[in-house]
């Protein structure tokens, strides 16, 4: 796991409000790791693929895409 990647788990973790609900979306994550937006976006969609995050809300549901750190990614991390 690179250092970038590692940062957005840490930031999805720090922002999430309870351990498996989060209300962020890419660019308040990019925002508060101060990081790209697009590369955010492109860690959290590689993050899904590889089953480390969990989904909340899809903007389907609410306008926005929605994510937590399951507790494969709170493991990664030394969050469990």
């Amino acid at each position: 796991m690179n250092e970038s990647t590692l940062r957005v788990m840490q930031a999805i973790f720090s922002l999430s409000d309870e351990i498996e609900y989060n209300i962020y979306e890419a660019v308040d994550i990019a925002e508060y790791a101060q990081m790209d937006t697009d590369e955010v976006r492109s860690i959290i969609s590689n993050l899904y693929d590889e089953g480390y995050l969990g989904e909340c809300m899809t903007a389907g549901d609410d306008g926005f895409d929605t994510f937590y750190l399951n507790k494969k990614g709170r493991t990664l991390i030394g969050m469990e």
